[in-house]
């Protein structure tokens, strides 16, 4: 026996269940009671906490292997909760990945919604926030500080007044402002940015200040010029619409397959580059699919759970 055994006792404790927390929430049987009850296991301590991060990469990396075909090569850690448990986790990535099961971001993030589910979110500084299908938010209001993260998918603030700045990191950059309203969509390629009522800052390699009614574009190199836009026609997806402009297709695909089940799948290399135009209505997921791989004339191949090949 080594020194410090009844730590590591409880350090095994800990992660076989954090383990069982991943496999119930990505079971499809989990409640809104098993999630809060999840929430207050992970405040009890930091430890609680760390193993569930662990749990979450773990069923990532397991997943992963699974799907790839590939044998997956486990760590001691994971054989310290059983070969069960990790079958249960590639099989719980899988379901992510065809949108049937809460993913790790809708896990680990303080709000987030489902496929097909937008929320309201009033902050505790007086801020409000309309989220948009399967998208998620780290929120941190302290009292010196007002700081959002958009995980994934899109979201559209709504500032309170204040003498502390509002910051909300998305893609590779960052959105302030002190009293304003703005759009924000997190992409594969490139992120956007729509001011819709006062004036915000966004740093991306550089700074550009937005007026209502202009947007930028975001990716690794810094951001776009800005140009104009309607500032009713911002986050379209409040009026059941999917609006792209000059959008890659990556992206839109993407966009898409956060508001139906199942998975679009680009499988050409390089078509996810192609740019996109076009307004969808997201009552008739479907159609879009259909509707996207004729306006580019892409071929389309349906499998079974709601899987679409686009070549």
């Amino acid at each position: 026996m080594t020194a410090g055994g009844d730590g590591g006792s409880e350090a095994d404790a800990l992660r076989r269940e954090a383990i069982a927390w991943v496999v119930r929430l990505t079971s499809g049987d989990a409640t809104a009671d098993d999630a809060a009850r999840l929430k207050a296991w992970r405040a009890r301590s930091d430890a609680h906490e760390q193993a569930f991060r662990l749990a979450s990469v773990t069923w990532r990396q397991v997943g992963a292997a699974a799907a790839s075909n590939a044998p997956a090569r486990p760590s001691r850690r994971l054989f310290l909760v059983g070969a069960g448990a990790g079958t249960a986790l590639a099989a719980g990535w899988a379901g992510a990945s065809l949108g049937l099961l809460p993913g790790l971001d809708q896990l680990m993030a303080d709000h987030a919604t489902a496929i097909g589910e937008q929320a309201h979110i009033a902050l505790p500084d007086g801020s409000a926030v309309d989220l948009d299908s399967a998208s998620a938010l780290d929120v941190r209001i302290t009292d010196t500080l007002r700081g959002v993260r958009l995980v994934s998918g899109a979201a559209a603030f709504d500032v309170a007044p204040d003498s502390r700045p509002f910051r909300v990191a998305v893609g590779p950059g960052e959105v302030t402002t002190g009293d304003g309203a703005f759009a924000v969509t997190a992409g594969t390629d490139q992120s956007l940015v729509d001011c819709t009522r006062g004036v915000v800052e966004v740093a991306c390699n550089g700074t550009v200040r937005l007026k209502a009614g202009e947007r930028v574009s975001l990716d690794a190199g810094g951001a776009s010029m800005p140009e104009r836009v309607d500032p009713a026609t911002a986050a379209p997806w409040r009026r059941g619409l999917l609006v792209f402009s000059n959008r890659p297709l990556v992206d839109v695909v993407a966009d898409i397959n956060r508001h139906r089940r199942g998975r679009i799948v680009l499988a050409r290399p390089g078509l996810g580059a192609r740019r996109v135009d076009g307004v969808f209505h997201l009552d008739r997921p479907d159609e879009i699919v259909t509707h996207l791989a004729a306006a580019l004339q892409l071929s389309e191949t349906r499998l079974p759970a709601g899987v679409v090949l686009l070549a």
